[in-house]
């Protein structure tokens, strides 16, 4: 609106004849010449506060979509994506993700960047291959992925502790947000799923996973900007929850925890879309969607606006 106006003030000043209150010794033209460029310089003045004042809003997604597997025993990709589409989100986070083949499905299904990160080693586990005992697809194909509206930059995928029978990871990638936002803007996201077990074993894991993903993908530049989402299996009143808020991470600014988990009758909360610094998000809003039937867990929303950094 503020554009338009001075452009067309410009433009009718240019063409058009009119008389200005100038000093004797200037002309219309000279005159001109010199309130033109003042205009112009005004404009992208003008420019410069209206993209300040234009916030980069984006929405995050956490998921954890049992394999495809809805609590109606089928599997069923398509409507997983149909879900994802629905909330329109403009990065997911997903856990439980069968293999690559899946995530790539899941990548044409909702027309987003997608990426696999696998919790299990690549090479033959040692146990199956000392007694020579076929291994079980299970141990070889499962992990976690991440579908991106922007593209991104790989980062890397690294194991956490575990003192269950299953295998879990962290993976991260760089955000590219130019393509929102009239400055270059990269976010560095994270996804997660950590033990699941309610021993201590389980529970020192959870919080020895804090510690590798600090290791692995939190830089010292204390500006850059981080999102993470995960099936923790944890409640937001334990003691990894806790770790996780001394080194940082946010949840928002809103006391009441959301279930997720089981999706038809949620109890309890387990899955969370996580930011940090603090001063570099502001959370505009939390909630878990209501869809009961595509997987055991609800997906959790995180709206967010990304506050400039210096």
């Amino acid at each position: 609106m503020i554009r338009l106006g001075v452009q067309t003030f410009i433009n009718y000043i240019w063409k058009k004849e009119v008389t200005f209150k100038v000093p004797m010794f200037l002309d219309k033209m000279n005159a001109k010449k010199i309130i033109v460029p003042l205009l112009l310089i005004f404009l992208c003045r003008t420019d410069g506060i209206l993209a300040q004042e234009t916030p980069l809003t984006i929405k995050v997604l956490s998921y954890n979509i049992h394999y495809g597997v809805g609590m109606d025993g089928k599997k069923d990709l398509e409507r997983i994506a149909g879900v994802i589409n629905t909330i329109n989100p403009d990065i997911v986070g997903l856990q439980e993700v069968k293999d690559s083949t899946m995530m790539a499905a899941l990548g044409q299904l909702t027309n987003m960047h997608d990426v696999f990160g696998a919790s299990t080693e690549k090479e033959t586990p040692n146990l199956y291959r000392l007694l020579d005992i076929p291994v079980p697809a299970s141990q070889l194909h499962y992990g976690d992925g991440i579908l991106s509206k922007y593209p991104f930059d790989y980062v890397g995928n690294v194991s956490i502790p575990s003192a269950s029978s299953s295998r879990y990871e962290a993976m991260c990638i760089n955000v590219d947000l130019s393509k929102k936002s009239s400055e270059k803007s990269m976010v560095r996201f994270i996804t997660t799923h950590f033990d699941y077990l309610n021993t201590i074993g389980s529970q020192m894991a959870r919080k020895a996973a804090v510690e590798v993903i600090e290791a692995a993908f939190i830089t010292k530049d204390s500006d850059r900007a981080y999102i993470m989402t995960g099936d923790l299996n944890a409640t937001p009143e334990s003691e990894v929850l806790n770790v996780l808020e001394h080194k940082g991470w946010q949840k928002g600014d809103f006391d009441e925890e959301l279930p997720t988990v089981p999706s038809n009758t949620p109890r309890k909360q387990i899955d969370y879309v996580l930011v940090r610094p603090k001063e570099r998000w502001k959370v505009i809003d939390v909630r878990v969607i209501d869809e009961p039937m595509a997987s055991d867990h609800l997906p959790i929303l995180m709206t967010l606006e990304l506050i400039p950094g210096d």
